[in-house]
């Protein structure tokens, strides 16, 4: 049984044998579960957004620090290697399942308790969120907002659940969705380029994660899916009575019945994807916007299974500020709150 054993030294013997175990493991801010979705051949490709060299790297050596999730707790040495292994131990097969379907039909309740608690801990735990912070701690005094971070990110996973989930799929061409450092991105949905006040309990702000370079989850906050919901079951009653009116001899209803299925027409992909979990097929904007929020999030690197980073590449090209962190100020409720730079936000 391995472990740590007094024998006969003292305190200091102890806490520095701990710390000397604790810092030869190599520890990720973004888990090999998901880097290992956009490898190929074994290795993933790796952009490094500030030399702008590409590498490709074995998961295990991606997004990764030795002793990355390991603090000093007043005094203590505190690891939480383990907390987020236990979380991705959960997530893993319920991920798994998701991107081999390509579908989100048939997820439990606690299959999506078990998804949204490793998106509520990943949108804090990696190197990107620490560097982006207002009031950055030195890295030995960090250990008490992580753990203020890793309490309240019960609330977060809460809402994360409570949200109406879509599966986009690529389902044809080349294209691939990239995968960032900083992967669980937000932002508004009528108007991209606020980037005040994001978080997973704020109206109308929605939230996107790339499983697979095929795969993306879209939540999109409750409000914005209950309208489309509501909306195309409004249309579908609408076009029955219509409907039902014309085989009963009775005149009108035409405009009725066009604006109905207009409606219907627009909204029945996404309304199936939210409410059954059939996969929502990402068009070329979709995956785009995507790419970009993975590259405007991201703090050192972009991973993909192919070589091709010219759209990154655009992108830092066109605006260089997103090469530094987005800042980043903790709230009440683990709401995460993003200053309006103009010059971090501006397109």
């Amino acid at each position: 049984m391995s472990g740590i054993r007094q024998t006969g030294g003292d305190e200091s013997d102890i806490i520095l044998l701990a710390s000397r175990i604790m810092s030869n493991e190599n520890q990720h801010w973004v888990p090999k579960l998901l880097l290992k979705n956009f490898a190929d051949a074994g290795r993933v490709y790796c952009l490094d957004i500030q030399s702008d060299e590409i590498t490709k790297p074995p998961p295990k050596h991606a997004a990764s620090e030795r002793s990355f999730n390991d603090f000093k707790i007043d005094g203590k040495l505190v690891s939480f290697e383990g907390k987020l292994q236990k979380i991705e131990t959960k997530a893993a097969p319920v991920l798994k399942r998701i991107i081999a379907a390509q579908s989100l039909a048939g997820l439990s309740l606690i299959d999506r308790q078990h998804v949204a608690r490793f998106i509520a801990a990943q949108s804090f735990r990696t190197k990107a969120f620490y560097e982006g912070l207002t009031d950055k701690p030195p890295r030995e005094e960090f250990g008490a907002t992580f753990k203020y971070m890793w309490h309240s990110s019960i609330v977060a996973a809460i809402e994360i659940a409570r949200r109406h989930w879509a599966l986009m799929v690529i389902e044809r061409g080349n294209e691939v969705f990239y995968l960032g450092d900083n992967p669980v991105v937000l932002q508004r949905t009528r108007d991209p380029k606020d980037g005040t006040n994001l978080g997973f309990d704020v109206p109308g702000v929605e939230a996107f994660l790339p499983l697979s370079p095929k795969c993306a989850l879209y939540m999109p906050c409750r409000a914005t899916s209950h309208e489309i919901v509501v909306r195309y079951e409004a249309a579908m009653a609408m076009h029955r009575l219509v409907r039902l009116a014309v085989y009963s001899g009775l005149k009108g209803g035409s405009a009725e019945l066009q604006d109905a299925q207009a409606t219907i027409r627009r909204s029945h992909h996404i309304y199936k994807a939210l409410t059954d979990g059939t996969p929502l097929a990402a068009e070329p904007e979709n995956i785009e916007n995507l790419n970009y929020l993975q590259c405007m999030w991201s703090l050192g690197a972009i991973y993909s299974n192919r070589k091709d980073f010219a759209f990154a590449r655009r992108v830092f090209r066109r605006s260089p500020q997103y090469r530094s962190a987005v800042r980043t100020s903790l709230l009440e409720k683990g709401r995460i709150f993003f200053p309006a730079e103009e010059d971090v936000f501006s397109a």
